[in-house]
């Protein structure tokens, strides 16, 4: 694939001004006539705005400011974009951070909150501080793209029509072609929930990650404070730490007296005593309840049902029964005939009890330890499970994405019932 077949890749369609209702949440975007709007690069947010062809010599900004009272809008210059809001004067931007503007236009003063802390004006152009990350994306997950993330925000974006194309040499050459517009060390790589970060000097490396860490993956390597082949050699540091963590065949879940845990074993799960006297929620018998066991089993006061998250609240006399199965030398935690595993929900990855089986992605971990208890983290022990205390005995099971070690992790005890 040569890069001129990037180049050439479908923008939005190109249509004519018409009177239109006000719009806060949706960019749009004047293109002058004299503009190529192929040659422009392009950004996520591209496929979620209104793109109107004007007359350069006839079109004023300030005029159709006037006309829609509240709206921001972006006018397309030759080399570079203007803002449009009635909150400022027109604000002229550099095209390395065209994603980030439009994708913060439903603020209402949406320079000045971005130019608060992140901008800076070179050259009189605003633009960010740290270059965009270029993002290569499969064309048919295209419109389903979001920014989910604010990581997204500051990226330009190129896409491959097909597998057969998604070649990292190929990818690097453009990736070169456009290093004045972006960070230069490294790319990104995504198919559905499948990220690859590439070495743009040399594609041969490349690191592989997902959703929950995509955060602080492409942040770390943007900054510059690590590089792809670092993050690889942490990781296998990491699994050497871990060694063990990975389910085999030969993996046996236990109990908390060291006994096998097989498929028909009904179990509760408990979790530590949360311990915390300035808890203002819970009164002075509930506190001291709490703070005097030193395990508390876990339930759902909502009941768990299909897709929903589970946030699991301490009792002393009840708790949900639980079950295990393997799948394919894999073993799950089990309710209901339905699977424990991980899901994105609003952006963050939360516990679901969910009939299919877990993706790779979505895997727990189930981890032995010596002192008979088991841990939780995802698939690959890159991210542990904790639990967090919410209010009262009320608390949740999360994704801590910031740390790769499993030290870190819920530990749990298995109780056969």
């Amino acid at each position: 694939m040569s890069p001129s077949e990037f180049s050439s890749a479908p923008m939005p369609p190109v249509r004519a001004p018409k009177a239109r209702k006000p719009r806060l949440l949706k960019p749009t975007l004047y293109v002058h006539d004299y503009i190529n709007l192929a040659s422009v690069q392009k950004c996520l947010e591209d496929r979620r705005s209104d793109f109107v062809t004007i007359n350069s010599t006839t079109f004023s900004g300030e005029l159709e400011l006037e006309s829609r009272p509240y709206e921001r809008f972006i006018v397309l210059e030759r080399d570079h974009f203007t803002l449009f809001s009635h909150f400022h004067a027109p604000v002229k931007f550099s095209y390395k951070s065209r994603n980030t503007v439009m994708a913060h236009l439903w603020r209402a003063d949406v320079f000045t909150d971005m130019t608060s802390t992140k901008f800076v004006e070179v050259d009189g152009l605003w633009q960010l501080e740290q270059l965009p990350v270029l993002c290569f994306a499969f064309g048919e997950d295209a419109d389903t793209l979001q920014s989910s993330y604010v990581i997204d925000d500051n990226t330009i974006h190129e896409y491959y029509e097909s597998t057969a194309t998604m070649d990292m040499a190929d990818l690097a050459t453009v990736a070169q072609g456009k290093a004045d517009l972006c960070v230069s060390h490294f790319f990104v790589v995504n198919r559905g929930e499948e990220y690859w970060a590439v070495d743009a000097k040399d594609p041969s490396i490349s690191y592989a990650f997902g959703p929950s860490t995509k955060t602080r993956t492409i942040s770390r390597l943007a900054d510059g404070s690590i590089t792809v082949q670092a993050l690889i050699d942490e990781e296998r540091l990491q699994a050497s730490i871990n060694a063990g963590t990975s389910q085999s065949p030969k993996f046996t879940l236990r109990d908390i007296n060291g006994e096998e845990v097989v498929e028909g074993d009904r179990f509760v799960l408990q979790i530590p005593g949360r311990g915390d006297d300035d808890d203002e929620d819970l009164d002075d018998e509930r506190r001291t309840m709490f703070d005097e066991k030193d395990w508390v089993t876990i339930f759902d006061t909502s009941y768990l049902v299909t897709g929903k998250e589970v946030m699991f609240v301490g009792s002393m006399d009840r708790g949900y029964t639980f079950g295990m199965a393997v799948v394919d030398d894999i073993t799950y935690i089990t309710y209901e005939g339905q699977f424990v595993q991980i899901e994105n929900r609003d952006r963050f990855p939360g516990i679901v009890v969910l009939p299919e089986t877990p993706s790779k992605h979505n895997r727990i971990h189930l981890t032995n330890s010596d002192d008979g208890l088991i841990a939780l983290s995802r698939w690959g022990a890159k991210e542990p499970i904790v639990f967090e205390w919410m209010k009262a005995a009320c608390g949740v099971f999360q994704i801590d994405e910031w740390y790769s070690n499993i030290s870190h992790s819920a530990k749990l005890r298995i109780i056969k019932v």
